[in-house]
């Protein structure tokens, strides 16, 4: 069996809670991949052949590591999701600088009654054209060299997990109405406007993400992400109603055609994690990004679910490597060792530093005696 079919077992054996020989460390690497291999950001995202061998050397920087979860660093494809502009380094913004979400109200309270009356996709492409810079046109250079990425990966050693993230409305619409607009405006006085909209979107999400699964380019796994609508945000009726049940179908969807669930779970879940007891048990792995308490988390879902996480991106960047290697360790007995693997919380941060991001390896080898 060769490094990358050991690995690739390692990572299924943590994901049903089976026993493994070694904790599985998946890489969180994105956009700092450009500054740890001396790549200036724009020539980065100008060229994905250079942009896929800064990230296959970024990762081997980090010791030994099992999986990957981007083979691009891009910022092309997150108007897309967010409905929201961004500043691009060499761009909009100075070079070398992490690129940035340029929120604010695009999408209008005349919007839905468009995408009502003419449905998502007509209103969706015309949008991203006038409104977002026509992402699908710049986003065409990423797409086109995926494939020749994900293979590379592969043939360098190391598992693709996630190919491809899922949206619910909730998180669509909030970046092109702007929160507080979202919130206030729209779920506070016109909810079952949003419903109905909500409705819509989500119908036309799942069909073209039931399409994706049933391709030839079906992924290994997603990122299925919750950033905003969240039990931290919404009080638990707006939750169920505006949230869950929408996450939920993209979880059962992806379970449906053996699509490996990333719950990828930005902000504090801690009042949300029984919900995740009604999914089937070993088949989705709970992404942390150190706001939810991972302890609980473990707790709560530790039976039937595997965790992935959550050194935190303020220890990456600000302590000290011992400090990095005993949070990790730490996690590592506490958590696993089944049914965990080492993460960093969330992307690891573009002001990272390498000798912290090397510790998350080095427990998990030395954990497993390596």
């Amino acid at each position: 069996m060769g490094t990358y079919e050991e690995r690739l077992e390692r990572i299924k054996a943590a994901i049903a809670l089976e026993p493994v020989d070694k904790i599985p460390v998946i890489s969180g690497l994105a956009a700092v991949a450009a500054p740890m291999t001396h790549t200036n950001v724009s020539d980065f995202l100008s060229d994905m052949e250079l942009n896929c061998t800064c990230n296959i050397e970024a990762t081997k920087m980090l010791g030994n590591v099992d999986g990957v979860q981007t083979t691009l660093s891009s910022p092309e494809g997150l108007p897309t999701l967010w409905l929201s502009n961004i500043g691009v380094p060499g761009e909009d913004i100075p070079d070398n600088q992490l690129w940035q979400v340029k929120e604010k109200e695009l999408v209008t309270q005349a919007d839905y009654d468009i995408i009502l009356r003419d449905g998502f996709e007509s209103w969706y492409l015309k949008f991203m054209k006038e409104k977002l810079r026509d992402p699908l046109t710049r986003m065409k250079p990423l797409v086109s060299y995926g494939p020749t990425a994900k293979k590379r990966f592969e043939d360098a050693g190391f598992v693709v997990i996630k190919n491809s993230s899922l949206l619910t409305p909730f998180e669509m619409l909030c970046g092109g109405r702007s929160l507080e607009a979202f919130l206030i405006d729209d779920l506070m006085e016109i909810p079952d406007k949003v419903d109905a909209v909500f409705e819509v979107i989500h119908k036309y999400n799942m069909n073209r993400y039931q399409k994706l699964f049933e391709s030839p380019a079906k992924p290994f796994g997603v990122w299925i992400g919750g950033w905003r609508g969240t039990p931290e945000t919404l009080n638990p009726t707006m939750f169920q109603r505006f949230s869950w049940k929408y996450f939920r179908d993209l979880v059962d969807l992806c379970i449906q055609y053996n699509v490996l669930p990333i719950l990828h779970l930005d902000a504090c879940w801690d009042l949300g994690l029984p919900y995740f007891r009604d999914i089937t048990p070993k088949k989705a792995i709970m992404a942390l990004d150190g706001k939810t308490d991972i302890h609980k988390a473990k707790e709560v879902i530790g039976d039937m679910m595997c965790i992935m996480g959550d050194v935190p991106a303020s220890m990456i960047a600000f302590s000290k490597p011992q400090d990095v290697y005993d949070y990790t360790m730490n996690l590592i007995h506490t958590i696993g060792p089944r049914g965990y693997m080492v993460c960093s919380g969330c992307d690891i941060p573009f002001n990272g530093k390498i000798e912290n991001m090397q510790m998350m390896a080095k427990a998990a080898d030395d954990a497993a005696g390596k």
